[in-house]
């Protein structure tokens, strides 16, 4: 932070201290997995898949081991949040099973999936778009895994039309009805239509 923004140590280090404050919970669920990871060899992440780690392999994990056991330490922690990105793919493929499935199996085409979005091309019709703002919804919001399993913490998303292009989107609510979904989808198109 201070090379890249530019910010004081002081400035910086707070940040820092808050982040860590913040996501305390993430951090020692990761350093337990690396810990672990020490005794396996390997460390286990999303959906039971397993990143070789041999480096760490019965070493001691703390501030004075080998820095390339470090280095494969802060690879194994990369790893395990990077791999839950997966639930992205894990709720795209649902989802199309459920279109292949359905009367909507010509009307709902998969694009692309970045990192934790999904892009469909879909009839512009208000029974498709509500079948998807159920359904996909429904998708995005699985989190069986037992580690994702919290009281309070669940995941979720929203599914936003384009009006002329990416830069005029229209953010649907969870479970709209017809005449919500139009009502929004109206309300946002006359705001871009008179930005005034």
């Amino acid at each position: 932070m201070m090379k890249n923004l530019g910010w004081d140590k002081t400035k910086s280090q707070t940040i820092e201290a808050n982040y860590h404050e913040l996501y305390k919970v993430s951090d020692a669920y990761v350093q337990s997995k690396i810990q672990q990871a020490c005794i396996d060899g390997y460390v286990t992440v999303a959906f039971g898949l397993r990143v070789r780690t041999p480096l760490l392999k019965s070493v001691i994990y703390n501030s004075s081991m080998p820095y390339e056991a470090a280095a494969e330490g802060r690879t194994a922690g990369n790893a395990l949040g990077q791999s839950y990105c997966l639930l992205n793919n894990r709720a795209a493929t649902a989802f199309m099973r459920k279109v292949r499935k359905s009367k909507y199996a010509h009307d709902i085409k998969l694009v692309a999936m970045i990192h934790d979005a999904i892009y469909l091309l879909i009839r512009d019709d208000i029974e498709v778009v509500k079948w998807v703002n159920d359904n996909l919804i429904k998708e995005m919001q699985w989190q069986d895994l037992p580690e994702l399993d919290h009281p309070t913490v669940k995941l979720g998303a929203n599914l936003d039309l384009f009006y002329r292009g990416w830069h005029q989107p229209i953010t649907l609510k969870n479970n709209a009805s017809k005449s919500q979904i139009l009502d929004t989808i109206i309300d946002a198109v006359n705001d871009y239509n008179n930005p005034n």
